[in-house]
């Protein structure tokens, strides 16, 4: 009999391994670092973080259910809530990284939600180990690395995260390699699934990145292919692409486009696939130091209901456009209070309204709180 599947067994050696190494004296040390450096105790070292953001979303179609649909932060309206938080620990040497967090919130409940209680609450469980100066083998559940915009609110630049992000692969049970080139990244990664910690199929799921960065570009592609069929005679094999690019046209003015693209083998017409795509632009402008302001347009076209969280039911599927206007007020480098207001139009009337018909619109306006919380470099020997 089998009491723990493979990614909960993962999740307990983690765990114990992590702590083992926090508290590891030189002699047991040496059983995980072979590398002079390493071993010397000034160079280990603990970060800590702390986030949190609570929000309140008005929703002028709801009166019933206060739950949003083709969305995750935030997940609830017309109600305070904890829209996502975690804490991180991190330990540091000279050539090795083991990282444990945990979180919380509307994110997770939506993003997490076929995962196991254990596994939901855990955002990062990873290590990663510096094989040379450029190269690094990262494995265990770590945030992915598709979407211009993450759970973490307060980086992003708006409240919301546009629906293409919103549900974009987000974590990932595996193991990534991580190369470096003065301004270049590239990743290689093998995963359980899209958007999945326990394995659902015999298939892995294969993930790159490519991503130039310099201080006023950023030009970022993922790509991945998986299967996701959980019946073993039946492939329905997945291809997407992720591409971002962010520009900083003057020191108070940036703009970001945002394309994703997809297909799916029918599990029928097993000769062809369907497509899904989506699009965004933005644009931020920074006032001072303390006001920011920000507007985003944003589509997505999934008439074959390929994504499972924008599924509707109807005719045509979700085709939806959309605009969000965003101000920001950063009440210091801690801590920034946001609102936005964000229009929603489908081409089938898809958003619940107060008297349990449909509507193809939807207005929300949002206000959140963001703290963010980090202690770098805590020495663990004097």
């Amino acid at each position: 009999m089998n009491f723990f599947s493979k990614s909960q067994l993962l999740t307990y050696f983690h765990i114990i391994f992590f702590i083992e190494l926090v508290v590891a004296n030189d002699t047991d040390s040496t059983r995980f670092f072979s590398n002079k450096d390493s071993l010397n105790k000034k160079n280990k070292y603990l970060n800590i973080r702390f986030y949190s953001d609570v929000n309140y979303a008005f929703d002028l179609n709801r009166e019933n259910d206060n739950e949003r649909p083709f969305g995750s932060n935030p997940l609830h309206v017309n109600q305070f809530d904890i829209g996502y938080a975690f804490i991180e620990g991190s330990f540091h040497t000279d050539r090795f990284r083991s990282t444990f967090a945990l979180n919380h919130g509307g994110v997770v409940d939506k993003m997490y939600e076929n995962e196991p209680m254990l596994l939901k609450r855990i955002r990062e469980l990873s290590s990663e180990l510096e094989i040379t100066k450029n190269l690094g083998l990262e494995f265990g559940i770590m945030p992915a690395y598709y979407g211009y915009e993450g759970f973490i609110n307060k980086d992003n630049w708006f409240l919301s995260r546009a629906v293409m992000t919103d549900f974009a692969p987000d974590f990932d049970m595996g193991a990534r390699l991580n190369y470096k080139h003065n301004n270049w990244r590239f990743k290689f990664q093998v995963a359980n699934g899209w958007q999945t910690l326990r394995e659902t199929n015999h298939n892995k799921t294969i993930g790159t990145l490519v991503r130039y960065e310099t201080e006023k570009l950023v030009v970022n592609w993922g790509t991945m292919t998986t299967n996701e069929s959980k019946i073993e005679s039946l492939n329905l094999r997945r291809y997407y692409s992720n591409f971002f690019t962010q520009f900083k046209l003057s020191e108070k003015n940036s703009v970001a486009f945002l394309w994703d693209i997809g297909c799916q083998r029918d599990s029928v017409a097993v000769q062809t696939f369907n497509l899904w795509t989506s699009g965004s632009v933005y644009y931020r402008h920074k006032l001072n130091d303390t006001w920011t302001f920000a507007t985003r347009i944003e589509s997505f076209y999934d008439p074959h209901q390929i994504i499972p969280e924008v599924m509707t039911k109807t005719l045509q599927g979700f085709q939806f456009i959309g605009s969000s206007l965003g101000i920001d007020y950063h009440v210091n480098e801690n801590s920034v209070l946001r609102f936005e207001c964000r229009y929603a139009y489908s081409k089938d009337a898809i958003y619940p309204y107060k008297d349990d018909s449909k509507k193809h619109d939807d207005l929300l306006f949002m206000l959140s709180g963001q703290f963010d919380i980090q202690v770098k470099k805590l020495r663990l020997f004097n």
